[in-house]
C-alpha cells in the first residue's frame, strides 16, 4: 500500500509530502490534547489556562501549514505537467547520450538512434501543425461552393 501511494507522488515532492503529513498528524495530536485538557469549556477564557490555548494554536497552526504545503505541491505539479511532453523528448536524447558516453553503443548506433528520435519529433510537430483545432473547424465559414442550408432544405422537400 505504501509503495502505491509513493508512486503517486513525484520524487522531487516526497520530502514536502512527508512534511505535510507529519505536520497534519502533529496538528491533530495537539488539537486532541487541547480537547482533552479543555473539556467542555473549550475556549472560554475564564476556565482555560494559557497552556491549553497554546495547544489549540499549535494544532491549528500545524494543520494550516500542512494545507499550505499540499497547495504548494499541487501548484508545482500543475506547472511542471504542462511541459512534460518536452521533458520526455529531451530525456530520450539524454538517455541516448548517456549510453553513448558509457560506451554501451557505437558511433554508428548513436547516430542512427539520434536521427530516428529527431525524425519522430519532427513528424509529431508536423502532425500537430497540420491538424486544425476543433474551434477552427466549427467556426470556419462555409465555402462558396458548398450549398446553403436553404438549398439543402429545398432539395429535401422535393
Amino acid at each position: 500500500m505504501r509503495n502505491r501511494i509513493a508512486q503517486l507522488i513525484p520524487k522531487k515532492l516526497r520530502p514536502q509530502a512527508t512534511l505535510a503529513v507529519s505536520s497534519f498528524v502533529l496538528g491533530v495530536i495537539f488539537l486532541g490534547s487541547w480537547l482533552t485538557a479543555a473539556g467542555k469549556h473549550l475556549l472560554h477564557p475564564s476556565y482555560v489556562s494559557a497552556g491549553v490555548l497554546v495547544l489549540f494554536f499549535l494544532g491549528v497552526g500545524c494543520i494550516l501549514s500542512s494545507l499550505c504545503l499540499v497547495y504548494a505541491m499541487i501548484e508545482h505539479s500543475i506547472t511542471t505537467d504542462q511541459g512534460a511532453e518536452d521533458e520526455d523528448a529531451d530525456s530520450a536524447v539524454d538517455i541516448l547520450r548517456k549510453q553513448y558516453a558509457a560506451g554501451a553503443i557505437t558511433d554508428e548506433e548513436f547516430k542512427r538512434r539520434l536521427n530516428t528520435l529527431l525524425q519522430s519529433e519532427d513528424t509529431d510537430q508536423r502532425e500537430q501543425a497540420e491538424s486544425p483545432a476543433f474551434e477552427d473547424v466549427v467556426n470556419r465559414p462555409a465555402s462558396a461552393d458548398a450549398p446553403s442550408t436553404a438549398e439543402l432544405n429545398t432539395d429535401q422537400s422535393r
